[in-house]
């Protein structure tokens, strides 16, 4: 749950404030004069032989022949477009509106963000089950939730199938480093062991266990 809520936080502190904020920034005429060599946006001619405006739009300023205004006019956005950066997760559309991170890059962070979270519950909850955690942990990285939701209803593994003795629920990986074989029924034992739990033969423990150890 954790990917979704912090994608519905995030829209809500990018989201605007108020109607202001929607208001579409106007341009504004500069000045007016002859053209020196300016490149104007609409034609894409250098001018030198009419008269050019200095237009501010969205913080940026250019030019436009004079005869050419009208069609500036018409339609501003389409020129002032082709003078925007490209890039991966920027637009200069936001200049001055509030906005600067394209929303499908925002949703594709919240989306890895909730895999990651996911892959590590469903890798948990896998080995809580007795599972194979490594194939659950990519399937919450994959689906998110649905991974989640799908690992919490996959009935248990066969505890039968792992180390003698381990009780239903265990949370931690069922290995030592050093198993010990029982003498009477071949089952691999903890080395700090007092009796197989497979078949309660008496073993000799080869080192003190933790919990003894800190007992005393």
């Amino acid at each position: 749950m954790l990917g979704p809520c912090l994608a519905i936080v995030v829209a809500v502190v990018l989201s605007p404030a108020s109607s202001d904020e929607l208001h579409e920034p106007q341009w504004e005429v500069l000045e007016q004069r002859p053209g020196q060599g300016e490149q104007c946006l609409v034609c894409r001619k250098q001018i030198y032989d009419e008269d050019v405006v200095e237009i501010r739009f969205k913080g940026r300023t250019f030019h436009v022949g004079l005869r050419f205004l009208g069609d500036f006019e018409d339609d501003p956005q389409r020129y002032f477009a082709s003078l925007q950066a490209r890039s991966a997760l920027f637009d200069e559309n936001a200049v001055g509106g509030g906005r600067s991170m394209a929303f499908g890059w925002l949703w594709l962070g919240v989306y890895v963000l909730g895999g990651l979270v996911c892959s590590a519950l469903c890798g948990y909850i896998a080995v809580c089950k007795a599972l194979s955690p490594l194939p659950w942990f990519f399937a919450g990285l994959a689906g998110n939730l649905a991974g989640l939701g799908l690992v919490m209803f996959v009935p248990r593994g066969d505890i039968t199938a792992l180390p003698a003795g381990i009780p239903p629920g265990l949370c931690k990986v069922p290995t030592t480093r050093a198993p010990v074989a029982c003498p009477s029924c071949g089952i691999a034992n903890h080395p700090s062991a007092q009796r197989c739990p497979g078949c309660g033969h008496a073993l000799t423990p080869t080192v003190e266990s933790e919990a003894r150890r800190a007992s005393e």
